[in-house]
């Protein structure tokens, strides 16, 4: 029961109008391919790349979130929704709990506040928050993890 409220919590997230996860537009990006190799995102969509790691090709990363939002070492993103108002992706590496770790540790030590940290039946879940606007969510399965931020 409480996995599926948090599962309604995320869903309702990804819905809200202009982060794009659950957009009604036929142009959107397909969700199942890694976003480096989508076709030509739909306006106001937007995939880019910035280094991170030393020497490694350029990879996708979100552009629409919080300039202090740290993407943990190695970070694979897939599944990009980048629109204006925040942005939501999945992360296919590192695994789940490298990733849940990371931002436990690196969250509450930047410009974040760490809200809640829930854990149920191969779930879980953290909710974030930044004085300058910005909320999300990180929700981990035993196989991937989503992050969706945006502005509040």
């Amino acid at each position: 029961m409480f996995a599926k409220r948090i599962v309604t919590v995320l869903a309702t997230l990804l819905a809200v109008p202009g982060l794009g996860a659950c957009g009604g537009t036929a142009t959107d990006t397909r969700r199942d391919e890694p976003a480096a190799i989508a076709p030509v995102p739909a306006s106001g969509v937007r995939t880019v790349g910035r280094d991170l790691q030393a020497g490694a090709p350029a990879a996708v990363a979100p552009r629409n979130v919080p300039a202090a939002f740290p993407l943990p070492p190695g970070s694979r993103v897939t599944s990009l929704s980048d629109p204006e108002s925040g942005a939501s992706f999945v992360l296919s590496a590192p695994d789940p709990q490298a990733v849940l770790s990371f931002y436990r540790r690196e969250l509450s030590r930047g410009a974040f506040t760490l809200l809640a940290d829930r854990a149920a039946a191969e779930t879980t879940s953290l909710a974030f928050r930044q004085d300058q606007g910005w909320a999300g969510t990180v929700f981990a399965t035993t196989h991937r993890v989503t992050v969706a931020v945006k502005r509040a």
